[in-house]
């Protein structure tokens, strides 16, 4: 990797990081001192409610402590989220193929793809994860994309930046196409920065549209000043989910049925829980030792939040008439995959 180093704002990623010194003499807004070049940065959840002003509301923290496990107090910071996915090649997360560069202004590029030639565009965001070899914060979490060429031009400026490449990707922005309309999640307050608190926190809160809930984001923080940063993929959290209850005759056959899944609105409500993958042990049957989901299931939701159910029974030879299985989902986050 060429090196070259631009000034640029500390923070750090999801794990320790080891960043060397800059030179700027000038003292930014969120500047970390000298003791603290070594940080680490963590996004975590807190907790969702409804608003009935606002809508379903996810609610999070910035944590920042530096290399002797003090915590970082004054540091500004500003968040993005990433709803809708610019898919690339039908695939939603680019692993260790991009590439940023120390070009005046900062460049990013993957050696597969010329941007030019997708879905991407400016205004959109691109946020860089972290992965086993790239942890480094001055180049992991959210840039704006400012022009689409053969590679990206980016807004931020860098503490440290190197040229770097094997950077594993995702670009997107506030929205996405759900079922049949158009489905959004914000930052509450994007105009304005978060500073860290004496503790090392500072709060800040997604507003994501119901339909959303149990889908998947990815969320970004960035300091407002030199630039370091962080992102992390996670799932718009509800406590309130439903599905239907089904029953099939407990005949010895084999039967194909629906379920319709939803998302209780907090508001007297239903919205489908549209196109999502269900995790198969989140589904109860009854009797458990004579019905059973047979893996040829199909347990992606459709735009009607439905999912076609397989289910083996075993005939009970002693019994005087037919029994009947009875199907039920057991609804939470845990019981919807990750998207990518």
């Amino acid at each position: 990797m060429k090196r070259k180093y631009i000034y640029g704002m500390v923070l750090a990623a999801s794990m320790l990081l080891f960043s060397g010194c800059g030179s700027d003499s000038k003292s930014n807004a969120g500047d970390l001192p000298q003791s603290q070049i070594r940080t680490s940065l963590s996004i975590v959840y807190v907790s969702t409610e409804y608003d009935e002003n606002k809508g379903m509301v996810g609610h999070y923290r910035v944590h920042a402590v530096d290399q002797n496990n003090n915590p970082i107090s004054g540091l500004a910071l500003s968040m993005s989220v990433i709803n809708g996915v610019k898919k690339i090649g039908g695939v939603a997360v680019q692993y260790g193929t991009g590439t940023i560069s120390t070009t005046e202004p900062i460049s990013f590029s993957d050696y597969r793809i010329p941007f030019s030639q997708t879905g991407v565009a400016a205004g959109d965001t691109l946020m860089v994860l972290p992965s086993a070899s790239r942890t480094d914060g001055s180049y992991l979490g959210d840039w704006q994309i400012t022009k689409v060429d053969t590679a990206l031009t980016l807004a931020d400026r860098a503490f440290n930046l190197e040229s770097t490449d094997g950077l594993t990707y995702i670009v997107g922005n506030a929205q996405r196409f759900l079922g049949r309309d158009i489905a959004v999640a914000h930052i509450l307050d994007a105009n304005s920065s978060g500073v860290t608190d004496e503790k090392g926190f500072t709060n800040f809160s997604v507003v994501f549209d119901p339909k959303l809930a149990g889908h998947t984001v990815v969320l970004g923080a960035h300091t407002t000043g030199n630039r370091k940063g962080i992102a992390s993929i996670e799932s718009l959290r509800w406590d309130k989910y439903v599905g239907e209850t089904v029953t099939v005759p407990q005949d010895g056959k084999t039967h194909t049925t629906s379920m319709v899944l939803g998302i209780d609105t907090g508001d007297g409500g239903v919205e489908h829980l549209i196109d999502v993958d269900i995790v198969p042990s989140s589904f109860s049957l009854d009797p458990e030792d004579k019905c059973a989901l047979s893996n040829s299931s199909n347990l992606h939701t459709d735009a009607g939040g439905r999912v076609s159910l397989v289910i083996n029974t075993t005939a009970d030879v002693n019994a005087t008439e037919i029994g009947t299985c009875t199907i039920k989902w057991n609804g939470s986050n845990s019981s919807i995959y990750l998207e990518y």
